[in-house]
């Protein structure tokens, strides 16, 4: 057994820890909060993965992630899958404190294609 502790690693962004830096877990694993001291800082961008699945549970608070254009809820205790190759980011914040656990099938930096605003990488 091993245990990972939060306070171990750097802040990658406002509110945002990855897990996955840690060598000998084989996936990528986030916890995000957005409050009001960081939401101003706080941005996601459009992207999507060759071969990860990603998943957003949400711990606490509201918000919208959009898929493929098309958005929904992240609401407490709401669990929504991203399948590779699906375009998605959260795109707005309904309910603060807002707390996401996000968990990808990689974490290879490969896999993560960042988008231009026209959606474009």
């Amino acid at each position: 057994m091993k245990v990972y502790l939060r306070q171990d690693k750097t802040q990658r962004g406002p509110g945002n820890f990855f897990y996955g830096d840690y060598g000998e877990i084989p996936i990528g694993l986030s916890y995000t909060t957005i409050d009001k001291n960081n939401l101003s800082r706080s941005k996601d961008t459009e992207h999507y993965h060759k071969e990860g699945y990603e998943f957003y549970y949400t711990i606490k608070g509201k918000g919208i992630i959009e898929i493929e254009g098309k958005e929904a809820v992240l609401d407490n205790k709401h669990l929504v899958m991203v399948e590779p190759g699906e375009k998605h980011y959260v795109k707005k914040v309904l309910k603060m404190p807002f707390s996401v656990l996000t968990v990808c099938t990689t974490k290879e930096k490969e896999d993560k294609v960042v988008l231009d605003s026209g959606g474009k990488n």
